[in-house]
């Protein structure tokens, strides 16, 4: 039997829809009680086809719950029997046409009719379900915890301001002379003005009845806490939206108080700035090693290799190598980005690093003349570190680009125990020697 992963497009995609069909099985359900309209309609019985459906999709969908993975049929039947079966088959369950064939019709009398009401009612019980449903989506499209709790939150305002309208309805408080629609339209503008604490005073309760009066002391008091849930979170639910880019911009607002505090130039504030930037716009502001750090090395090293993958493809000294040196290579290289006319290396310095070009261009120059220009995938300075010397050229970036730094103490650390990348940077180093002045750093 083919089972469908929790994060398949189709699962997501059901998944919306049968949140969509709860809300709209809240609405008629409710709706039909109110105002005693029991005409099914094809819409209401292709929702109970719907939720049957519902029952067959759980039994064959793999469910992950935080870590734990759940992927076997044995087991997801297991699961979804001791779990949500039982609500969702209370849910779909047929009860009106079960009913109405028993009865013959709607039934009369009061005991068998508020029965009829309270079946009838049972479908609402998935309403139950609609968290585990947010917390799957949740799981399987990595939405940002700001923005679901408030699509969570919007979903069950909905829900709650025709929950209400509907027991405004039911003890009278609108004009019943006028069709069903157009009371619950004068109803939702009425709870919508009351819960805005706008009240305009146009639609009002019955003064002459306790009830209703209760009934709208009971609602000024959920629009005054809902008021201020929404005054209180909101805001900082749509802050929260983009926490990297916030952060991002903290940081930047951070740099230029810095910057005109210390009278730094103009033009270099506004490099700084053009490096920010350029670094929002590669990394989204997010720390790689900040990232990583705390995860198995195992996990960090795969996330390494998968990011890393276009420069070991193009860097000749990678090409073919062993899967160890990859690991520990991609392990020990820190990223770094250059700017435009920024000397990454200098001639006259003293070698500690050496460089990988992943993205952009640099120029080699020596005594101030262009020798050569090195394109994405280009290693260099390991001349000057193989032979423990002071650099023979610098290294200027053309233009924004990116790449890694390998360390001294690392870059040897590597020689000593991969000897075939001992070959390739020897091999490698002593092809530029060859060429007059050209590349060597």
């Amino acid at each position: 039997m083919r089972l469908i992963a929790h994060n398949h497009p189709v699962r997501i995609a059901w998944n919306v829809l049968i949140l969509c069909a709860i809300l709209a099985f809240l609405f008629i359900i409710t709706y039909r009680v109110v105002f005693r309209i029991f005409s099914g309609g094809a819409f209401y019985y292709a929702l109970n086809l719907l939720f049957i459906a519902d029952i067959a999709f759980n039994f064959v969908t793999k469910v992950k719950l935080g870590h734990v993975r759940i992927e076997t049929f044995p087991e997801i039947k297991k699961y979804y029997l001791r779990s949500w079966f039982l609500i969702d088959a209370v849910s779909a369950f047929p009860f009106e046409i079960v009913l109405l064939a028993v009865f013959g019709g709607i039934p009369t009398e009061p005991v068998a009719y508020t029965a009829f009401l309270f079946l009838q009612s049972l479908t609402l019980l998935k309403l139950l379900k609609v968290g585990r449903i947010f917390k799957e989506l949740q799981e399987s499209i990595d939405i940002l915890p700001a923005l679901r709790r408030l699509m969570h939150f919007s979903y069950w305002v909905m829900a709650g301001l025709h929950i209400i309208v509907m027991g405004w309805i039911s003890i009278g408080a609108t004009e019943q002379a006028r069709p069903p629609f157009d009371q619950y339209l004068r109803g939702l503008y009425w709870v919508i003005s009351t819960i805005a604490t706008i009240g305009y005073g146009d639609y009002y309760p019955n003064h002459e009845s306790n009830v209703q009066i209760v009934y709208a002391i009971v609602v000024e008091f959920f629009g005054v806490g809902m008021f201020s849930y929404v005054i209180a979170n909101v805001s900082s639910l749509v802050t929260n939206l983009d926490i990297a880019r916030s952060a991002h911009l903290e940081r930047l607002e951070e740099v230029n108080a810095y910057m005109r505090a210390q009278r730094v130039p103009s033009a270099l504030q506004e490099r700084v700035r053009d490096y920010y930037s350029y670094l929002w716009e590669k990394q989204k502001g997010v720390d790689a090693s900040g990232a990583l750090k705390g995860m198995p090395q195992s996990l960090a090293q795969e996330i390494l290799l998968f990011l890393n993958r276009d420069i070991l493809a193009r860097v000749e000294i990678f090409k073919d190598a062993d899967e160890l040196f990859l690991r520990e290579s991609v392990r020990l290289m820190k990223p770094v980005i250059f700017l435009p006319e920024e000397y990454v290396i200098r001639q006259g310095e003293f070698a500690d690093c050496m460089y990988f070009l992943a993205t952009g261009s640099v120029s080699v120059v020596v005594d101030g003349n262009e020798v050569a220009t090195l394109g994405p995938g280009s290693p260099f300075g390991e001349t000057a570190l193989i032979n423990n010397q002071f650099r023979n050229a610098s290294v200027l970036s053309v233009s924004y680009g990116t790449g890694y730094r390998l360390e001294k103490d690392d870059f040897n650390k590597l020689r000593s125990k991969y000897p075939e990348f001992d070959r390739q940077v020897e091999r490698i180093a002593q092809s530029r020697m060859k060429r007059p002045a050209g590349g060597k750093s």
